[in-house]
């Protein structure tokens, strides 16, 4: 924020300033000095580039004494040298004041027009770029659905790199291209010689190619957010989910005479691509070691291929955090209709108010419930997702600074560390664990977050990047949590689940990665229903994980489906294995009239 507001302070400013006050002179020195700046800054990167083969930016060290002073000398030495050429470069550049012989009061509007065309379409342009860069695999309903988030609890990192790069460079677009086109009419360029006596602009023209510009950088921007798929989505009706659909407050749930306790672990962005090649992952070394272990020697893992490890593919409407917890917990993706429900931004709405989760479920069988998230719940309509089904107490990063575990100010990457998450999540499991009734303890990590995730002060460097340092420290701390609860004595009757909760949106990360060889991680422990499971060459996806919660908790499933989930631990066949996995993509990617009536709008 800094950087803008000096750019704003020492660029834009004085130019505004010399068109307010018509100081014609005053303007033409800014637009040497402008020249200036550039023209050495851009030898500079180059030449940097040229002697370390880096280029330069603002997250590089920039503000280190040694590297700042190098730097300095070296711009020191550049401007030198071009101030040793001055005499050489005014033979070819030059700016001479030219007089108007007459001004017309529309011209200026003209061309602010043609300048707002092309930094509009600049901006949407950048943005696309912005979004695919930050997030990756979007899809029509998660663009839509955090448009109408409010940005309650986002990492501030995301706000500024939207500010300093597409807001930043619309701005700056608009700015110069109208001080540009506004008082070309009154300078004169001269290379080598007068080409032109008087230069004019002809407006409308002008107005006519920023058009076009907009039409060429708009079609750009549609193509690289998938255009077309809004389109779909806005447009075609599917009637995949009344079909397929299986409502739980209408299906027989037989729980066992002795409830068991679920611990419900949500890994952020956790996937099984972290394993190793042989073992069924993407990468060169397994980084998910005591996870994987832990999978083999004592828990159940479901993998879509013959290999060991494996995991759920990613259906439309449950790639992103609250997504994913509505699958998980629903069987259903999250489907935002364009006008209607907000999904609870403001009091007159409610968050999915036709849908029966498995926190409504737990609720009525007399579950105490709690969530503990290292953000602010509200971001993204958690808080009232969980709040609106099944009673679900709240522990966040504002619950923490409100009773004194944290300071009022405490804020690490999106709110508190996960180190600190499973120190709370123990004191919150013994707590419940004193009560008659059963417990439903859900968490969320943060560390694994994109972009590069947050490396605590304690994380082991074993690998080349942090990323992967952050994933494999992540896979420790959970295996760590976990192996402390099974050393308390509510372990016997508790059933523990790590899921990632959707695929990782580290586009840096994963590019060379094929989308189709990605899977969101899994890992059942302690369920009753584990012997004589099908645990290979399954194909399902994350809304699968609402039924097959219940079953390893003990419950029989009449039927064994719930939403549009299949419990794995049965042989009855996913959605994905029943029609494939292009015709349901397809079929979720559509409109669902049935959706929006049944399950968003309050009845």
């Amino acid at each position: 924020m800094l950087f803008i507001a000096m750019i704003y302070l020492f660029v834009c400013l004085p130019f505004l300033c010399a068109i307010v006050q018509r100081n014609d002179r005053q303007f033409i020195q800014l637009v040497g000095m402008l020249i200036n700046l550039v023209l050495v800054l851009g030898l500079t990167i180059l030449v940097t580039f040229g002697l370390t083969g880096h280029v330069i930016h603002f997250s590089d060290g920039l503000f280190q004494k040694l590297f700042l002073l190098k730097f300095i000398m070296l711009i020191t030495i550049i401007q030198g040298v071009v101030l040793v050429t001055r005499r050489w470069r005014q033979k070819w550049l030059t700016f001479e004041l030219v007089p108007v012989t007459r001004t017309r009061h529309w011209f200026s509007w003209w061309i602010f027009s043609g300048a707002l065309l092309i930094s509009v379409g600049y901006f949407l342009l950048s943005a696309s770029f912005w979004t695919k860069a930050n997030f990756g695999l979007l899809t029509p309903e998660q663009i839509v659905y955090n448009l109408r988030q409010p940005m309650t609890g986002v990492d501030d990192g995301f706000i500024n790199s939207f500010i300093g790069g597409p807001v930043l460079g619309a701005i700056t677009c608009l700015i110069s291209v109208f001080l540009f086109c506004n008082y070309i009419r009154h300078l004169q360029l001269l290379v080598t010689h007068k080409i032109t006596h008087h230069l004019e602009l002809k407006a409308k023209r002008f107005v006519l190619v920023s058009a076009l510009l907009f039409c060429g950088l708009t079609t750009v921007a549609a193509i690289k957010i998938d255009a077309v798929g809004f389109y779909e989505y806005l447009t075609a009706n599917s009637p995949f989910i009344e079909e397929n659909y299986v409502a739980p407050n209408k299906t027989k749930l037989t729980f066992p005479k002795q409830k068991r306790n679920l611990i419900y672990i949500y890994a952020e962005s956790l996937e099984s691509t972290a394993t190793s090649r042989e073992m069924g992952g993407q990468m060169k070394t397994n980084l998910l070691p005591e996870l994987t272990a832990l999978a083999e020697q004592e828990g159940v893992h479901f993998s879509n291929s013959n290999r060991s490890f494996g995991g759920a593919q990613q259906l439309p409407g449950t790639g992103w955090t609250v997504a994913g917890m509505v699958a998980q917990t629903s069987g259903l993706p999250l489907k935002v209709p364009v006008d209607g429900n907000s999904y609870a931004t403001d009091k007159k709405n409610h968050f999915l108010p036709g849908v029966t989760s498995l926190n409504n479920i737990l609720d009525k069988h007399g579950y105490q419930q709690k969530i503990l998230l290292g953000s602010d719940a509200t971001f993204g309509g958690r808080r009232s997702y969980f709040t609106q089904h099944g009673n679900v107490q709240i522990d966040d990063l504002l619950t923490a600074r409100k009773d004194g575990r944290l300071p009022e100010d405490y804020y690490v990457w999106w709110g508190y560390e996960d180190s600190k998450l499973f120190e709370y999540a123990k004191e919150s499991a013994l707590e419940l664990s004193k009560s008659d009734q059963p417990f439903n303890l859900t968490m969320l990590t943060e560390n694994t977050h994109h972009i590069g995730g947050y490396p605590e002060p304690n994380m082991p460097e074993k690998y080349g990047d942090q990323y992967s340092n952050v994933i494999a420290f992540s896979d420790h701390q959970i295996v760590e949590f976990i192996k402390w609860a099974q050393t308390q004595s509510f372990y016997q009757n508790t059933t523990i689940i790590v899921n990632g909760d959707h695929l990782g949106m580290d586009v840096e990360y994963y590019k060379k990665i094929p989308a189709n060889k990605r899977h969101a991680f899994n890992l059942i422990l302690n369920a009753p229903k584990a012997s004589q499971v099908q645990t290979k060459n399954r194909q399902f996806s994350t809304m699968d994980m609402f039924p097959t919660t219940l079953a390893a908790m003990g419950v029989d499933i009449k039927g064994e489906r719930l939403g549009l989930g299949t419990n794995l631990f049965s042989t009855k066949k996913t959605l994905i294995e029943e029609k494939g996995l292009k015709k349901v993509d397809k079929a979720l990617s559509a409109k669902s009239k049935f959706y929006n009536n049944q399950f968003i709008y309050d009845k």
